[in-house]
């Protein structure tokens, strides 16, 4: 049986199992030559020995044309770059479009491939269907150590095929389900998953949609799990109250390194549960609990907190609106003396030079680096507002010349309705068609036409130049 055959009959069976391949039938065959005396020789045996040669030849240890037969029964279109690297260490296939039919035919060669151990996934629309396909292969396979299958839209239907997959796996190390829709109703599945896996150290579940009643089942899931040491929360929705069961389970877990809980919004209720795992905590040494609508009373408890904490290394606690004050009463939590923090994370939050001074005496006493925002003076700095260009007939001043001044007061008449025609036809008294500077300047006031006093001369010297032997010509105005 070819490799291609292999393909299609596992993809009538609809069994993660592959068939038995050609070498199986080879020793059957070569097992019956030996039926006859061990020297004779026949026409017969030196074809039989020919045609196992060709087909040794042709079986394919890599799984190409196992892929290639059972894109042509799914009606896929084979990916020539999975081809090209599918022997590869690290396999990235992300924003391929593959979506989950495309899953289904790469999961069959990768049942049995021996050369991928980090595969990446991302953003390939795999949905439900294709999430199962891949749960299916790792089953299987006994090689892949890190996993990215996020913003692949898995929901419910992928986050149960991969958690029941998790709770036999025991080659995983890292998996990325960032962004997959999974929910509050989904949070049972990984509570069994991770109870039983003994393998994991990295869980990425960033971008989805868990929620208040999610936080207790996942709270349980971390305090029961035993090994995994890095874990990313962030841009879900534990909110307040809820935040505190989260807590407990990682208060709880005595493996974790490593939590991002950022982009929650879990306030200051949720940030007394954070000061909780502070002082219960021995091995979390990064914790990222920026933008969570954090205000002082949150920032003073965590500093508080701080001063029974000496594991921590990191903290990122930026972009929370807990103020000046909140700022200081985290850095003077941070320069206890058995608090060993070395990076200090306050990025977007106003500082003065009360904390400024402050942070640069801790940086000079102890190993420690503080980002923070703008340093707010106390004292306030005049700015000289600046000066409206001035304007003339609606137009700025600067763009006025005698060659265009005339034409600018009939735009600015025809914009306000007024016959400058008829009023310069009633100045005219010797009617040459013409007025005096004078005459032209007292037609547009008695129109209306407002002239600041500042402005006179300016206007004065532009009629100036256009105004021969002191008479403009008001032709232009004239109705035609």
């Amino acid at each position: 049986m070819s490799s291609t055959e292999i393909g299609m009959s596992v993809i009538e069976e609809e069994s993660t199992d592959i068939p038995s391949t050609p070498d199986s039938q080879e020793k059957g065959k070569i097992k019956s030559g030996f039926t006859r005396e061990k020297n004779q020789t026949t026409e017969e045996d030196q074809d039989t020995d020919l045609e196992l040669e060709e087909e040794k030849e042709e079986f394919d240890v890599t799984g190409r044309n196992q892929y290639l037969a059972v894109c042509k029964s799914l009606g896929v279109i084979p990916s020539s770059y999975f081809l090209r690297h599918m022997q590869d260490s690290t396999l990235s296939l992300r924003h391929h479009g593959i979506g989950s039919r495309g899953a289904k035919a790469i999961s069959f060669p990768l049942m049995n491939n021996t050369s991928v151990i980090t595969l990446d996934l991302q953003d390939n629309w795999l949905e439900g269907e294709g999430g199962e396909s891949m749960a299916r292969m790792l089953k299987e396979n006994c090689y892949i150590t890190d996993l990215d299958i996020s913003e692949n839209r898995l929901g419910s239907k992928g986050a149960k095929a991969l958690c029941n997959m998790l709770t036999s796996n025991t080659t995983l190390k890292k998996i990325n389900l960032s962004g997959n829709l999974f929910s509050d109703s989904d949070a049972g599945y990984f509570l069994e998953a991770l109870s039983e896996n003994s393998r994991l150290k990295n869980v990425n579940l960033s971008h989805n949609e868990f929620s208040d009643n999610a936080a207790p089942v996942l709270g349980q899931a971390i305090a029961e799990n035993e090994t995994i040491e890095e874990l990313d929360l962030s841009w879900n929705f534990f909110r307040r109250g809820s935040t505190l069961k989260l807590c407990e389970g990682i208060w709880s877990n005595c493996r974790l390194k490593e939590i991002n809980l950022s982009m929650n919004g879990f306030g200051d209720e949720g940030a007394l549960a954070i000061a909780e795992i502070l002082k219960r905590s021995i091995t979390l040494y990064v914790m990222d609990i920026s933008y969570n609508r954090i205000s002082r009373t949150g920032a003073t408890a965590i500093g508080k907190a701080l001063d029974q904490n000496d594991a921590l290394r990191t903290l990122r606690i930026g972009h929370n609106p807990f103020g000046v004050e909140g700022a200081k009463d985290i850095l003077k939590g941070v320069g206890c003396e058995h608090c060993v923090i070395t990076q200090l994370d306050l990025s977007g939050v106003e500082v003065d030079k009360e904390f400024r001074e402050l942070k640069q005496v801790l940086e000079e006493t102890k190993e420690l680096h503080v980002t923070h925002g703008v340093v707010l003076s106390d004292y306030v700095i005049k700015v000289k507002p600046q000066k409206a260009k001035e304007q003339m007939f609606g137009v700025q001043i600067a763009d006025i010349t005698p060659s265009n001044i005339l034409q600018v007061i009939k735009q600015y008449s025809q914009e306000q309705d007024i016959k400058l025609g008829d009023v310069f036809v009633s100045l005219d008294r010797k009617k040459m068609g013409s007025v005096t500077i004078q005459e032209f300047i007292q037609g547009l006031q008695s129109c209306g036409f407002e002239i600041l006093e500042s402005q006179m001369s300016t206007l004065v010297d532009l009629l100036d130049a256009i105004a021969p032997e002191n008479l403009i010509n008001y032709s232009i105005f004239k109705s035609k």
